[in-house]
């Protein structure tokens, strides 16, 4: 008897994890712009896009969700830095949310740099699952005058919903319930 119970247990187990780890869901999502914002001779922007993105309910996806447009001019102050925040709006599949990470501007004579850090998670709970979106750290570096374009990315990491993990804990609870019932 206790073979057969640990044998379903163990099965059941499998299954579950077989399910969720195969779950693929395609979501719609659309970024407004940011700026332009300008500083000494160069200005910056983030254009805004939108699209489907396939994300995983199990691991963290990586995806592209906006673009960065850096216009580098030439600036007669030899050094300088500006200190920003680059925050928009990110809808996903139906929520919206604002996005936002802490930036760095410098200007030197030999390069002109915009550096964005990493942005704090913030939670979209949308009919096709929950992420936590975080906004990835980039740096455009530029030597000369010109334009210069960029991808932004944003992870996305699932949180499990409460039925997934009622279902993952459920072998769990049913080796405990044996074992208190003799």
């Amino acid at each position: 008897m206790k073979v057969r119970t640990a044998v379903i247990l163990v099965a059941l187990l499998v299954l579950t994890l077989t399910v969720v780890a195969s779950a693929n869901v395609t979501v719609g999502y659309a970024t407004t712009t940011f700026g332009p914002q300008t500083f000494q001779a160069d200005s910056f922007a983030l254009s805004g896009q939108s699209g489907t993105l396939s994300l995983s309910t199990v691991t963290t996806t990586t995806s592209d969700i906006n673009g960065a447009v850096f216009l580098v001019g030439y600036s007669a102050v030899a050094y300088a830095s500006e200190a920003l925040t680059v925050s928009y709006d990110l809808t996903l599949d139906g929520v919206t949310h604002t996005l936002s990470q802490p930036a760095t501007w410098s200007v030197t004579p030999s390069i002109d740099t915009f550096t964005a850090a990493a942005g704090s998670p913030v939670l979209f709970v949308t009919p096709s699952g929950t992420w936590l979106v975080a906004l990835d750290a980039y740096s455009i570096p530029a030597t000369n005058i010109g334009t210069f374009t960029q991808s932004t990315a944003a992870d996305f990491v699932p949180v499990p919903e409460p039925s997934s993990l009622l279902l993952l804990g459920l072998p769990s609870i049913a080796v405990a319930w044996r074992r208190y019932r003799g």
